[in-house]
């Protein structure tokens, strides 16, 4: 019965560290990234588990145009980490890499994917399977980073928005829409939010919306999933580290 429960805790944390979440136009100057760095502390909360769990997001610039966004929670059951270097591309986070780490009941999972953009080929590796390789478009980037994606289009005014994400596995197209307005409260502040859902098909079991705050140069507030297991919810805490 424990093993069963840390389980599905480890398997819900990494349902919520998944974002987890553009067309082009002029060129931005690297001095003045379309998203600004951060170190945002999130709480993340599933359905059925009777704690909630924190997960730090970190964007910053670690080299000329070289961005690193990073995606990290831990507790007694283990830790997972997720890793992202990109450089920008108009409102495209253009991934080079992707690293996941996910540490607890004594195993180590690993996952890696480099996506060469010279050759237009991504190569994935992962714990126990072959390597894999297969083709991307430019305007790619990857799981990690769709989040700031959706943060600098939304800022720019788009309502519909298509992203090719690359994964361990495949590069895919992703449809983001924004459906509506709420006010959320954050560390006793009331937050208006711009509310966005992923389309996926009609007969879909997984939803997933995802809330952005305007004020805020659109910064990811929460983001709220629901599958077969349940439903499962990221929330910032605070401002702060904006």
């Amino acid at each position: 019965m424990g093993s069963l429960y840390r389980h599905r805790v480890t398997r819900s944390l990494r349902t919520l560290l998944l974002l987890l979440v553009p067309l082009a136009v002029a060129p931005v100057a690297a001095a003045q990234p379309p998203v600004t760095p951060f170190t945002l502390d999130y709480r993340l909360k599933s359905e059925g588990i009777p704690f909630t769990i924190t997960a730090t997001r970190t964007l910053r610039q670690v080299q000329g145009g070289l961005w690193k966004m990073e995606v990290s929670a831990k507790n007694w059951l283990g830790e997972i980490r997720e890793t992202a270097l990109f450089n920008w591309q108009s409102c495209t986070p253009q991934s080079s890499y992707y690293g996941y780490l996910r540490k607890g009941l004594g195993r180590v999972k690993e996952a890696t994917l480099h996506l060469n953009r010279e050759t237009g080929v991504a190569a994935s590796e992962r714990s126990g399977k072959a390597r894999l390789n297969y083709p991307i478009s430019d305007t790619a980037t990857d799981e990690l980073s769709v989040s700031l994606a959706l943060q600098c289009a939304l800022e720019r005014g788009d309502k519909d928005i298509e992203l090719d994400v690359a994964d361990e596995k495949s590069v895919e197209k992703q449809r983001f829409q924004v459906v509506g307005e709420d006010i959320l409260k954050i560390d006793g502040e009331r937050l208006k939010t711009v509310k966005v859902q992923r389309v996926r098909e009609a007969n879909s079991p997984r939803q997933t919306f995802m809330w952005f705050a305007p004020n805020h140069q659109f910064l990811l507030v929460q983001l709220q999933q629901k599958n077969k297991d349940g439903e499962h919810v990221m929330t910032l805490q605070s401002l702060e580290g904006q």
